[in-house]
């Protein structure tokens, strides 16, 4: 992005995000998304992301306007761009591309501003992604935060709410973040845990799932084969334990989920490789 841009950005955020002088809102944004994974975490996080999800949060945007930028998001110049990952940095269009579908979900549970087929493409584009994800780096140095699970998180939060979705896309969630924290060639170590339980809680306040399969669902943490080799053991111990462990603290005190709770301590005991024993 050229200078005279960014300072445009910039007015706009002092400015408390008012387009009133914005003449053409849509290029506007057509702009932010092509640029929505820009290396200088001033740009991206603080310009871009804000400003961004302003324009699609508020009337600023017709629902033609939502449902194409929705089909970029999702598509290969979005969240699916580069998903092998040749290119060092191509997670931040992918994970910071989530962010603004966050908000795009939002609107679709309150305003309907997209049609249930693109919904419905959404959502399996999403998970399709999230599968096939495999930059789980949080932070780095001189480009600021990554945080494709985290960001992913956020989203599974706004699935878990909309009305459309139901057991048969719940048990797949519930599946594939299962999966993700099990996997053993990084420990999460920048907050998704807790955003990611985040989402969980959400599914648990719908009350879609029975209680036996979310207790089959923690289970199933047991089933991680080790290797017996190191980090690779280490990783995913941390990784399921550290989750389980922030799910346990969200619901302890609610006595609609005792026999949960009870399960999460079972597993986590069995999984605390530290215990002594007699």
């Amino acid at each position: 992005m050229n200078k005279e841009f960014i300072e445009t950005l910039k007015r706009i955020k002092e400015n408390k995000y008012d387009f009133t002088n914005i003449i053409d809102k849509y290029a506007l944004t057509k702009t932010l998304i092509e640029n929505i994974g820009d290396q200088d975490s001033f740009i991206r996080d603080l310009l871009i992301c804000p400003i961004l999800a302003n324009l699609f949060y508020y009337d600023h945007l017709t629902k033609e306007e939502i449902t194409e930028f929705t089909k970029t998001l999702i598509g290969e110049k979005g969240m699916m761009f580069d998903i092998p990952n040749y290119y060092e940095l191509s997670v931040l269009t992918r994970s910071f591309s989530l962010l603004a579908i966050v908000i795009i979900i939002y609107r679709y549970r309150s305003d309907k501003v997209l049609s249930k087929d693109l919904f419905t493409e959404l959502y399996n584009q999403f998970m399709d992604y999230f599968r096939n994800e495999t930059d789980f780096r949080g932070y780095i140095d001189d480009i600021g935060w990554l945080h494709s699970v985290a960001h992913s998180a956020d989203v599974f939060k706004q699935l878990f709410k909309c009305e459309d979705l139901v057991e048969t896309e719940f048990k797949a969630m519930f599946e594939v973040i299962r999966e993700r924290f099990m996997i053993n060639t990084y420990v999460f170590m920048s907050d998704e845990d807790e955003r990611m339980v985040s989402a969980l809680h959400e599914a648990f306040k719908r009350d879609v799932l029975s209680e036996e399969y979310i207790l089959d669902w923690i289970n199933g943490f047991r089933s991680f084969e080790k290797l017996a080799k190191y980090p690779e053991d280490y990783n995913v111990d941390i990784n399921i334990r550290n989750l389980l462990r922030s799910l346990y603290f969200r619901l302890v005190g609610d006595e609609n989920y005792k026999v949960i709770l009870d399960k999460l301590i079972e597993v986590l005991d069995e999984l605390n490789t530290h215990k002594k024993t007699k």
